[in-house]
């Protein structure tokens, strides 16, 4: 049987990526997103490269009912999971310390209380055994000033803290938990592009003052990462991990 993953958010950006990789290393896979045309898209295409590798569940994580409705169908359908990669938040909102308190309440739920009840819930699912792994999609704004919503910063900051006291609550249970802090990614449709396609001159001296690498990061950069550490050669082993992905900007700081 064929190792399988979750991976949410899982039809642009980021997840898109992380979800194509795992697929083209073997893998079965597990799209959820809230468009139902997107998630049938991208199924539909795994499934032509090998059959009945891809399963797609519309859910929306902010939503209680949706999150059960998710665990239900993959009980369903795999009964169990080795992987899972929660890929979910939004740096959309005011920037800096103005944001109002509603801005706030709405960054907080969207980047860490939705990803803690979808934790819980799906947690049941994940195998017991050495090489099952749960993998966390941060934000290197947990830790230096990107100038991205102040709600937002505390709340990847809550995230990275959770994710490593669930890698010490876990790993008697031979599951590994970490996290990946990317800095500057570029994602199709994304602020990044926008800006680039807005103004390059702006967007080129804003890479060479805050990116010492001196280019932005793509996704596939993102999605090798998660792969690597999904790796079934190092068990459980490799666990309460946090990396920053992000060309040495946090370092610069």
């Amino acid at each position: 049987m064929n190792k399988r993953v979750l991976v949410t958010g899982s039809t642009k950006g980021i997840g898109r990526a992380v979800v194509e990789k795992f697929h083209d290393k073997g893998w079965d896979v597990g799209v959820t997103a809230r468009d139902e045309a997107n998630i049938r898209e991208l199924t539909d295409q795994f499934n032509q490269k090998r059959q009945n590798s891809a399963i797609g569940i519309k859910a929306d994580l902010s939503l209680k009912d949706e999150v059960k409705f998710l665990k239900q169908r993959l009980e369903q359908e795999w009964q169990k999971v080795d992987c899972i990669v929660f890929n979910v938040g939004s740096g959309s909102g005011t920037k800096g310390l103005m944001s109002t308190s509603s801005e706030n309440e709405l960054s907080l739920k969207t980047n860490y209380l939705d990803v803690v009840s979808t934790f819980k819930n799906l947690l049941p699912l994940v195998k017991k055994e050495m090489g099952s792994s749960l993998i966390f999609i941060g934000s290197i704004a947990q830790e230096i000033n990107v100038k991205a919503p102040i709600s937002y910063s505390y709340a990847k900051r809550a995230l990275n803290n959770f994710a490593m006291a669930q890698a010490l609550e876990l790993a008697p249970e031979r599951i590994s938990v970490n996290l990946i802090n990317p800095g500057h990614i570029l994602t199709r449709g994304g602020t990044w592009e926008k800006k680039m396609e807005q103004n390059k001159i702006e967007f080129e001296e804003f890479i060479s003052k805050n990116i010492p690498v001196g280019r932005i990061g793509q996704v596939q950069e993102v999605a090798e990462l998660v792969f690597a550490y999904s790796n079934q050669e190092l068990s459980n082993y490799l666990t309460g991990v946090r990396i920053n992905l992000d060309g040495g900007t946090s370092i610069s700081f």
